[in-house]
């Protein structure tokens, strides 16, 4: 067993969230050394049935969809419609420093858990609350979704392909995870300023924003004032040396042209395009672009690289040291040598798999974070969870027969 600490030991964190993307975030804060309490409905997260649209199992301690966004978490489940479980709930609340939540504020309003209503019985609190339109405007209370608000709703899903193309239909909750790695950062800031002020804050995000911010330089740069159309023609890319090209061998590579005005002669050379050099529309993107010599351009590029494979081609962007990649298959990175190395993966022994977990992209050097670990069915820490709040083994009977706690 490690003897490095982990950074977060000591934060209490009560997460009161469901499927993906707040729970995310807790599923990162526990992995840092958080005491999460994830409080479920007493017929559990939905997120529990979801493997099944997924091809994956979905039973208790064989649920790796489940474990991916909830593995380091004490599970309890908790009625909030009755008042015992409120109670309950508010027990555990006045020992936390995190409230995390994805259930829809006015959801919230009516069980009296919104900030408003908590900020004053619990002032050190920092209330950590993700929506997918946002807490103002006419969309405020309408669901949202990763699918939704993230990739239709900022135009990603639209505009990331080729004109006429059908919409993207990214990993499922890719904008979910990515979403809830950033409110992370939020709640540790908050945690930072609570050290300094004393006081907790109203820390929150949505997909819509998290979907903007993602998109930002799209959202720039076809404003009126700059006039970049999109989805972007096949032959007119942003750049036709960091663009994607198919190999005699069917896959896809992608050359990067770090700076193409200087590097012109080595591109030249290697794709067999003398113009390069010597036609001084091509001295810079720009000037290929508004000469309209950029569709050429490309169009040579796709006939030259067709002619090798992708690993031959590899081999000549080693040899120029020009940045590239092979458009690998989602199948077979659990293959990929250099992401076991460096710890992107852990084993996790499932009852019919030794499974490949991706873990979270953060590590430390003098810090540890706590091993991955399969989780088991609704309520199985509620026991001890309740004890340490004070309850007694005779309130605890009490509050499982009347269906106030799980």
């Amino acid at each position: 067993m490690s003897e490095l600490s982990l950074p977060l030991e000591g934060i209490k964190v009560v997460e009161l969230a469901a499927v993906v993307a707040a729970p995310t975030a807790g599923r990162l804060l526990a992995d840092f050394g958080a005491e999460v309490i994830k409080v479920e409905a007493p017929e559990g997260d939905v997120l529990r049935k979801v493997g099944d649209m997924h091809w994956l199992p979905t039973q208790d301690g064989n649920n790796p969809l489940f474990d991916n966004f909830n593995t380091g978490k004490r599970l309890t489940a908790i009625n909030l419609k009755s008042p015992d479980g409120l109670e309950v709930f508010f027990r555990l609340l006045s020992e936390a420093d995190v409230f995390l939540s994805n259930t829809r504020m006015k959801s919230l309003v009516k069980m009296g858990l919104d900030y408003d209503s908590l900020k004053e019985r619990f002032p050190r609190l920092i209330y950590a609350h993700f929506s997918g339109f946002g807490l103002t405007g006419p969309d405020k209370d309408r669901p949202g979704y990763d699918t939704t608000a993230f990739w239709l709703r900022t135009g990603a899903a639209a505009d990331i392909v080729l004109p006429g193309d059908f919409p993207a239909r990214p990993s499922y909750a890719m904008g979910d995870i990515a979403t809830g790695s950033y409110f992370l950062n939020g709640i540790l800031a908050a945690l930072i300023g609570r050290e300094r002020t004393g006081h907790g804050t109203l820390v929150e995000t949505s997909l819509l924003n998290s979907g903007i911010w993602m998109c930002s330089p799209y959202v720039i740069n076809t404003q009126p004032a700059y006039g970049h159309r999109l989805p972007e023609d096949r032959y007119e890319p942003w750049n036709p040396f960091s663009d994607y090209y198919r190999c005699s061998d069917g896959e896809f590579i992608c050359p990067i042209a770090k700076l193409y005005p200087r590097d012109r002669p080595m591109l030249a050379e290697v794709f067999g395009m003398p113009e390069l050099v010597e036609d001084p529309d091509l001295v810079t993107i720009s000037t290929m672009k508004k000469a309209g010599k950029e569709p050429a351009v490309v169009r040579h590029l796709e006939q030259v690289i067709a002619t090798r494979s992708s690993a031959e081609w590899a081999s000549i962007c080693e040899a120029h040291d020009i940045p590239y990649e092979i458009a690998r298959h989602v199948k077979d990175i659990v293959n990929d040598e250099q992401a076991w190395a460096n710890g992107y993966f852990v084993h996790a022994q499932y009852p019919d798999s030794d499974t490949a977990m991706p873990m979270p992209p953060v590590k430390f050097s003098d810090y540890d974070r706590k091993p991955f670990a399969i989780q088991g069915p609704v309520g199985q820490d509620t026991d001890a969870i309740l004890s340490e709040a004070g309850y007694s083994a005779e309130e605890i009977s009490r509050l499982k027969a009347e269906k106030a706690v799980r």
